[in-house]
C-alpha cells in the first residue's frame, strides 16, 4: 500500500514539474515549430496547416529527419534537416528558400540548448555559404549538394558526426 502511495505522489509531482518546463524536441516537425519568427511571415495556424500541408508538395518525414515547408511569394520555403551528433544530439539545418522572383537561399546550422537556437553555421561548415548559392539539404543520407546559381554543382559538404568535410567536385563531373 504504501509503495502506491510513492508511486502516485511520484506522478503527481512529475506531471507538475512537467507543466512548467517545456518538453525537448525531439522531431524534426518539433524543431521546425520552434523555429524563430525570423524565418516566418505566415502566422502559428499557417505554419502548421498550410505550410505543411501535404497537398501543397510539404514533406514531413519524421523517421529521416527531414522536413519541406512550402511557401509563397511572401513566405519562403524552408528545409529543415537534423544532423545526428556523436553525443546524440542534434544540429539543425535551416535553408530558407525565396523559389519566385529573385532568387535566394540562406543555409544557417543551429544547436538547440535551453529553448535557443545557438547559431553554429561557422563552427561546423568549413566554407561560406552565399546566398545565391543553392543547397540540396538531403532526405536520405548526410551530404548536402552544392550548386551555383546556374544550378552547376560546385562541391558537396558531407557530415561526419562532428562538422560538415568538403568534397570538391573534379572538372568535367557534375
Amino acid at each position: 500500500m504504501l509503495r502506491i502511495f510513492f508511486f502516485i505522489l511520484f506522478i503527481a509531482l512529475s506531471s507538475q514539474l512537467a507543466n512548467g518546463q517545456t518538453a525537448k524536441p525531439r522531431t524534426v516537425r518539433d524543431y521546425y515549430l520552434l523555429l524563430p519568427d525570423k524565418y516566418f511571415e505566415a502566422n502559428q495556424e499557417q505554419r502548421v496547416k498550410w505550410m505543411l500541408d501535404p497537398k501543397r508538395g510539404a514533406v514531413v518525414d519524421v523517421k529521416n529527419g527531414y522536413l519541406l515547408a512550402l511557401g509563397d511569394g511572401a513566405q519562403m520555403s524552408l528545409i529543415v534537416c537534423l544532423f545526428k551528433r556523436h553525443d546524440g544530439t542534434y544540429i539543425i539545418g535551416v535553408d530558407a528558400t525565396y523559389w519566385e522572383g529573385a532568387d535566394y537561399s540562406r543555409l544557417n546550422f543551429y544547436r538547440y540548448d535551453n529553448g535557443n537556437f545557438i547559431d553554429v553555421t561557422k563552427s561546423v561548415v568549413p566554407v561560406a555559404l552565399p546566398e545565391e548559392h543553392w543547397y540540396e539539404l538531403p532526405r536520405y543520407g548526410t551530404t548536402i549538394r552544392v550548386a551555383n546559381e546556374k544550378r552547376r554543382h560546385l562541391y558537396d559538404l558531407n557530415w561526419n558526426g562532428r562538422r560538415f568535410g568538403l568534397k570538391r567536385i573534379r572538372k568535367g563531373k557534375t
